[in-house]
């Protein structure tokens, strides 16, 4: 009786000995992948602000990076309804507005000589304004499972509290209205990826035109570019400091209180009226930022003449 007593203790002590090993135990390369992803994904499902959410994503997992872009989508459509054709109207201002500003700063004699300014100026216009929209544009969870791996509303972090619109009704749930710290907030969260876009999208386009002037240059050695060359650095500088102030405001006004405060509420029974309203403030407001961005250009010395 006490030899099977004892073999019994031992076997219960392997027993138990065996699962703290298994407990304990590293997880195999495919568990260790697998809770990455998961780790990433709720990183994506808490809602509300928008700043860093693509710093927790493995920028070679392009199918979770496309969620994200898509998820992002769902949320401006549901928070406005013509995003869509508010973007199409964005692209398209930007070149036409872009391209006016240039003629006007310069003038129609202006433009063939200073053709490589024109052309990096509508090719950051295009980039710029349009992630300037799409990143203070309103927000709203969607509510629906039209789309794999809907985030759920979580407003449980500061973060999250903070609107991706300084001057929208509620915050992400469409329920919560936040504070006076939290609207504030909203101007100054974007401020840090709308500047690298800025940065970003300056330097390609004036890397760019560089570019196309080394190989005139080098095609035809009698050319003589009219233009001094173009610090792209200080270039690149000056505009992603003027994205991340000063188209920063003008899409919050235009976005947050422009058209849903004032257009949507006098020109709610007119729809045709209102779409018109709206491409027209959207115009003004694109013809503004060209030569505002124009003006500071030439003010800081970053386009001039030989």
């Amino acid at each position: 009786h006490s030899c099977v007593s004892d073999q019994t203790d031992l076997s219960r002590s392997s027993k138990i000995h065996h699962s703290l090993k298994l407990a304990n135990a590293k997880p195999k390369i495919k568990d260790t992948k697998r809770v990455a992803q998961i780790a990433r994904m709720a990183d994506i499902k808490q809602g509300g602000g928008t700043t860093d959410r693509f710093r927790s994503i493995n920028p070679i997992n392009v199918k979770l990076i496309g969620t994200e872009i898509v998820h992002q989508f769902h949320l401006r459509v549901a928070a406005d309804p013509d995003f869509v054709q508010k973007s199409i109207v964005e692209v398209v201002f930007a070149i036409l507005m872009q391209f006016t500003a240039e003629v006007g700063r310069r003038g129609i004699g202006g433009i063939l000589p200073e053709i490589d300014f024109v052309i990096a100026g509508i090719l950051t216009a295009i980039a710029g304004k349009y992630y300037s929209m799409w990143k203070v544009a309103k927000t709203l969870s969607t509510g629906g499972d039209d789309y794999e791996n809907k985030p759920s509303v979580d407003l449980s972090s500061w973060r999250s509290k903070v609107p991706t619109n300084a001057f929208q009704d509620t915050l992400f749930d469409g329920k919560t209205k936040p504070n006076v710290w939290h609207r504030l907030a909203s101007f100054i969260l974007p401020m840090p990826s709308l500047f690298r876009a800025g940065f970003i999208a300056s330097s390609l386009g004036y890397g760019f035109i560089a570019l196309l002037i080394l190989l005139r240059t080098l095609m035809f050695p009698a050319y003589e570019v009219v233009t001094v060359n173009m610090n792209i650095l200080h270039a690149s500088l000056y505009t992603g400091a003027f994205m991340a102030i000063v188209s920063n405001v003008r899409y919050q006004v235009l976005q947050g209180i422009v058209e849903p405060k004032i257009i949507d509420r006098f020109f709610v029974r007119t729809p045709t009226l209102r779409k018109i309203m709206i491409s027209f403030v959207r115009l003004a407001n694109g013809l503004l930022g060209s030569y505002l961005a124009i003006t500071g250009m030439k003010f800081f010395g970053l386009q001039r003449l030989k």
